[in-house]
């Protein structure tokens, strides 16, 4: 067995004997709770209604939950619930990986959790190694592979539900490696998809993979288990000018404490952008001779093409210069600034048309820096950290508010009680009361 590959096996394997701190559970509950919300608040998305369509369609026989009604076969709930926590782009993100983990990571755990009548023990368990394989293989590539059009979900998050599903399962080192192994070979997923409804698909279909390769392996299905060495298959596959590497891979931290969670229903490219845009309100919007936009190079390539009349919402999260403006005229950018039925207000569109976007050397992910000149004068704001990442973290009160305005929708009066069962999930006691809330829930 590889020296990478070996860690990776030895690590799911050894998942369910592990001591793992409570501040380590707590993190994998409050990734839960942002996934929960997501994915309730996106009731109404047509990328997340179609799948639910088409997977019931499939009349799978199987016990684990669709969101919004119904049972299927883990795969297929995965897929569905997958792409429903991604449909709003307001899922977490571990932003070394560039990776939204938690929508493929959570969807691919619960629905195979629930098919193999796993304990809720086990499942944090579970996705906390599938979180951290992920953090660990996507470290050092995801910044790279998504400037080379590659979405890290679809590459990492798919190697990280394999992981979880994997441990779920209780395969041993060796099977465990060909499950992640056969996640890999199915990497995909790309940037280019990004503002379309193929983007919340990436998750899903990660999902779905994630489950497949490890009932795959558990059967005896092999794969190519040299991929994760230096050189020696996925890093020089989504980075083929081979400027990166894969790193040699330890688990001695705990990644999942790194994770970073939305405020903003865009991109998180955009939210220190929308931090500093935030902060400057009050501005005469009439007296706005421009904005200036200082961000990372990212930043610029990912959100910066846009020009600020964005032709559906959900191509509006991707659009920096719009999320800028919406931010300036005294919007939350919240999921209901880009629910359908959707117009683009002419006002916001002027803002947007003066916003120019620029790449700076030392705006990293998390930073930016703006500058809007009213003909008077310039205000300025400099956001080091955005609200949300390490350094500066939402909270469980943070959560909480975030909780109740996605899934309150849905929920009405039992959205406190959902949430306090999300936050002592691993009882043993929350999920049969989740499942019986859920159940009831139709989109």
């Amino acid at each position: 067995m590889s020296s990478n590959g070996a860690a990776i096996g030895t690590f799911i394997a050894a998942a369910q004997q592990r001591d793992i701190p409570e501040h380590v559970l707590d993190a994998a509950r409050l990734c839960l709770a942002d996934w929960m919300g997501v994915a309730l608040g996106a009731a109404d998305e047509p990328a997340g209604r179609i799948m639910r369509d088409t997977v019931a369609g499939w009349r799978s026989t199987g016990g684990s939950s669709l969101l919004f009604g119904g049972t299927a076969a883990a795969p297929f709930a995965a897929l569905a619930n997958g792409t429903l926590a991604h449909c709003l782009d307001f899922d977490d993100t571990y932003v070394d990986a560039v990776t939204h983990t938690s929508a493929p990571v959570w969807a691919a755990t619960l629905a195979l959790g629930e098919e193999t009548g796993a304990s809720e023990s086990a499942m944090l368990r579970a996705f906390i190694t599938g979180f951290e394989v992920a953090a660990r293989v996507g470290h050092g590539l995801g910044q790279g592979a998504t400037a080379r059009g590659w979405h890290g979900t679809g590459v990492f998050g798919r190697i990280g539900a394999a992981a979880a599903a994997a441990a779920l399962l209780g395969l041993d080192a060796a099977k465990a490696l060909h499950a992640v192994a056969l996640a890999a070979t199915q990497t995909s997923g790309l940037t280019a998809s990004f503002g379309t409804m193929a983007k919340p698909f990436h998750a899903g279909k990660a999902a779905m993979d994630g489950i497949l390769s490890a009932q795959l392996a558990f059967g005896g299905f092999t794969g190519a288990v040299g991929v994760f060495e230096p050189g020696a298959g996925l890093d020089n596959a989504v980075i083929q000018d081979g400027s990166l590497s894969i790193a040699p891979i330890a688990f001695e931290d705990w990644r999942i404490l790194r994770n970073s969670f939305k405020p903003y229903a865009a991109c998180h490219l955009i939210h220190p952008s929308i931090d500093a845009a935030l902060s400057l309100r009050g501005i005469d919007l009439g007296a706005i001779k421009t904005v200036r936009a200082d961000v990372g190079a990212l930043a610029v390539k990912v959100t910066g093409g846009g020009d600020g009349h964005p032709a559906t919402p959900l191509a509006g999260k991707f659009d920096l210069r719009y999320c800028i403006a919406l931010a300036l005229h005294g919007h939350d950018v919240s999921a209901a600034d880009f629910r359908e039925p959707w117009t683009l207000e002419p006002e916001i569109a002027d803002t947007a048309s003066k916003v120019s976007v620029h790449n700076h050397p030392e705006m990293a992910f998390a930073s930016a820096t703006m500058a809007i000149d009213t003909g008077a004068g310039t205000r300025a704001a400099h956001v080091p950290v955005a609200k949300g990442h390490p350094g500066n973290p939402m909270d469980w009160d943070d959560m909480d508010r975030k909780f109740r305005g996605l899934a309150a929708p849905a929920l009405h009066n039992r959205t406190g009680i959902m949430f306090g069962l999300l936050r002592r999930f691993g009882d043993e006691a929350a999920l049969a009361e989740m499942r019986g809330m859920l159940a009831s829930l139709r989109a």
